[in-house]
């Protein structure tokens, strides 16, 4: 899962969808070549709607991982894992939902902001760490200076992120794994009508940006 999320640089998030609107974002992501997509499991239809989306994920013999985020308790981590899940994510550290993760052979990225949470996280046997909310505790100078005493710590920032160049280069030139962007990908009102053109045209753009300011 790390190389995965490493040669793509972004894990693009959506949450509060409808079956519909998941199965458009589903082949629209494989269509543009994105490996990985995290689907937040906040609303609550977020299991039946999940659901759906392995059930079209195999029936359309899809190439694309599904991470499932906002898991908050070791029985959600276990709900969405046996469900499908091919990654549980967190915006916090739990050392249960770890083990059970651990245990079965799911990849787990936790949430933390501190530095010490963060080795924290790596001492549980997280591999990548999410750094949330990532704009609001000091941005992509936090990142940096954080790295300085501890250059191999592989972090993911979520909250702010967004498609402007500067920003992207920013995050990237503070040697951060990959960033995670959701609603300045897919806002709220774009996710109500969302079509497969506008989906697979949001996705292009996003590799294709990506890659020019990682580069």
């Amino acid at each position: 899962m790390y190389s995965i999320l490493k040669a793509q640089g972004v894990l693009p998030l959506v949450t509060q969808i409808n079956i519909e609107t998941a199965q458009i974002v589903l082949q629209s992501a494989a269509d543009a070549g994105i490996k990985i997509i995290e689907f937040a499991a906040r609303a609550d239809n977020a299991k039946e709607v999940f659901t759906q989306m392995i059930a079209f994920k195999k029936a359309n013999n899809l190439d694309v991982k599904i991470a499932v985020g906002s898991i908050l308790s070791v029985d959600d981590a276990e709900t969405f894992h046996q469900l499908g899940a091919d990654c549980i994510v967190c915006p916090h550290t739990d050392l249960e939902i770890g083990n059970y993760c651990f245990k079965n052979n799911i990849y787990w990225i936790p949430g933390a902001a501190t530095l010490n949470e963060i080795l924290h996280a790596n001492k549980l046997g997280a591999e990548i760490v999410k750094l949330f909310p990532a704009d609001k505790i000091g941005g992509p100078g936090y990142v940096k200076a954080i790295r300085a005493p501890f250059p191999n710590l592989k972090i993911m920032p979520t909250g702010g992120v967004t498609l402007e160049e500067s920003n992207l280069k920013s995050w990237f030139k503070s040697g951060v794994v990959c960033v995670g962007i959701g609603s300045n990908l897919f806002s709220k009102e774009m996710l109500l009508n969302l079509s497969y053109e506008e989906s697979l045209n949001a996705f292009q753009n996003l590799i294709e940006v990506v890659e020019k300011t990682r580069n």
